[in-house]
């Protein structure tokens, strides 16, 4: 896990994180959240989601399993790397924090990496201001695998 400036992004990132800012001026919220996910894949295909709040019986959709959908619907490909970026128009929230996925897209993205085999997977969190970037693989977001048991869950 390391935090970088917008310097010291490669240029698949930059990419990545533009698809992530894109996807999140299409975000559906009543409270005005704006919520961005491109997943790039090795066959350099960019599949983008943003945030479909609904407050009726539906339920939301998180930019992340909208990405992720996809993903699963146009072709199966293997992901390589994710950007997510979030405002959320909260008490308190400003435009320099970092989002990060919820639990139920940790989980989403941890049966995706089982379904493809995987070793990890790469993450570019983005603050709304782009003042910082947050890099880290799936096995550092998820709480419940301490560092070396990642493996164990590999096939």
């Amino acid at each position: 896990m390391e935090f970088i400036k917008s310097e010291n992004l490669t240029l698949e990132e930059q990419l990545v994180i533009e698809k992530t800012f894109e996807a999140a001026q299409h975000s559906v919220s009543k409270k005005g959240h704006r919520v961005g996910c491109a997943i790039l894949c090795e066959n350099k295909k960019i599949y983008t989601g943003s945030v479909n709040e609904r407050t009726l019986a539906i339920g939301s959709t998180c930019a992340e399993r909208m990405a992720v959908d996809q993903l699963y619907f146009h072709g199966r490909e293997k992901p390589k790397l994710c950007g997510l970026v979030g405002f959320f128009v909260r008490k308190g929230w400003t435009r320099n924090y970092i989002c990060t996925p919820c639990g139920v897209c940790l989980e989403m993205f941890f049966e995706m990496v089982l379904d493809f085999a995987i070793k990890d997977l790469d993450f570019l969190c983005a603050t709304w201001d782009k003042s910082k970037f947050l890099r880290i693989k799936l096995s550092e977001l998820y709480p419940q695998i301490g560092k070396g048991e990642w493996s164990r869950f590999q096939t």
